[in-house]
């Protein structure tokens, strides 16, 4: 594999340094175990006290992709956001847990999806919240580059900061689903579509993601690494397991080290390779320290990026950002998964899929590529 000039060196000893990301193994769910790692993790950033004060309320944000179980590695464990609503009680905080996939997102919609994630269970058993993400507000962001404005949950307006569960997962469209991407979902359900339309190829999509994680600007990021997902992702790809819980202040520095961490390069990532241009996250190996247990922090074997990240990093710079829609190939619906429940069509920002008898039919001329319906699809009949 060519040489990564984002490779992370292991220095656990070493002086301070700009970036810190802690890595701590978890090698199950158990409760217990799970909390251990969350902890540790924490700890070795400073501990949750650095990150939140007594009497503020905190948004802990979720991965909940979709309505999926989570022994399916699609959204973040409900035990690693158990994990962080103690520490943020702890603190003498008032934790709120919320997201919104992508879709149609009513009361109704979003209680069914924390159901079956898992996460109402959670909610319920610790006596937090579970926020809904029904109602938007109008936030500027004048530093944003192709973004001057988001529309986000209003939620934001009841919370003092955000601590991000991301999971660790690949993408088709980002190349991975980590602690920047986990960020869109503070923009509530079909609000969504419109920046995929707005901003139809990877690039411009991934440099709003940028200018996104700067406006929200989450105090920490905990990443659910125990049981990730490669390939395909981010929900029709293969489970994996990895064994880990990561953390870092820095959202950049923890998707620079994911992509150390399973041997890509950073050319495959644009919203890494964007951020590092603009003078965001790592710069170079000096610039990130880890902290933890450095040998879990070696890199995997085997982890698959997704077809499409694989192709747009083997191409020059200025070559792959022309290219990027092409190697970006278009959905294929299977006949004998699609149950033609219709939440493709309904979430699809180009309104180019109609229903038939067996599934639906695309218009391809129109697709833009986003991959909104495989996000969406209960049944991994997006190919």
């Amino acid at each position: 594999m060519p040489d990564d000039p984002m490779a992370i060196p292991l220095d656990n000893g070493a002086a301070d340094k700009r970036f810190t990301v802690s890595v701590s193994r978890c090698s199950s769910y158990e409760p217990v175990v799970v909390e251990r790692a969350v902890s540790e993790s924490v700890k070795a950033l400073g501990g949750i006290e650095r990150f939140v004060k007594s009497g503020e309320t905190i948004l802990v944000k979720p991965n909940m992709l979709s309505a999926r179980a989570p022994e399916d590695a699609v959204t973040t464990h409900p035990e690693i956001v158990r994990a962080v609503i103690r520490m943020v009680k702890a603190a003498g905080a008032t934790p709120i847990v919320g997201d919104s996939p992508s879709g149609l997102s009513t009361d109704g919609i979003l209680d069914k999806l924390a159901e079956r994630t898992g996460i109402a269970r959670v909610c319920e058993e610790e006596k937090v919240e579970f926020a809904h993400f029904t109602e938007s507000k109008n936030v500027r962001f004048e530093r944003g580059v192709v973004a001057k404005s988001f529309e986000l949950t209003a939620v934001l307006d009841r919370v003092d900061g955000i601590i991000s569960v991301a999971k660790m997962k690949t993408h088709t469209l980002t190349g991975i689903t980590g602690a920047v991407k986990n960020l869109f979902g503070l923009i509530p359900g079909l609000k969504k579509a419109e920046y995929h339309f707005r901003m139809m190829d990877k690039e411009a999509f991934s440099a709003m993601l940028v200018d996104l994680a700067e406006c929200v600007h989450p105090r920490l990021t905990v990443m659910d690494a125990v049981l990730g997902m490669d390939g395909d992702g981010p929900s029709g790809g293969t489970k994996k397991d990895i064994g880990l819980v990561i953390a870092s202040d820095d959202v950049h520095a923890l998707d620079a080290f994911f992509l150390h961490f399973v041997g890509a390069e950073v050319s495959s990532v644009p919203t890494v390779r964007i951020a590092r241009e603009r003078g965001l996250g790592p710069r170079d190996t000096d610039d990130v320290r880890i902290v933890g247990d450095g040998r879990a922090a070696l890199r995997l074997d085997g982890f698959k990026m997704p077809s499409t990240a694989q192709q747009y990093g083997r191409m020059p710079k200025v070559l792959g950002r022309l290219a990027g829609e092409a190697v970006t190939r278009k959905p294929v619906f299977s006949a004998t998964r699609c149950t033609m429940c219709g939440a493709c069509i309904e979430v699809c920002p180009a309104r180019v899929l109609r229903k038939d008898t067996r599934r639906p039919v695309i218009d391809r001329t129109g697709c833009i590529r986003c991959y909104c319906c495989g996000e969406v699809c209960p049944t991994n009949a997006v190919l």
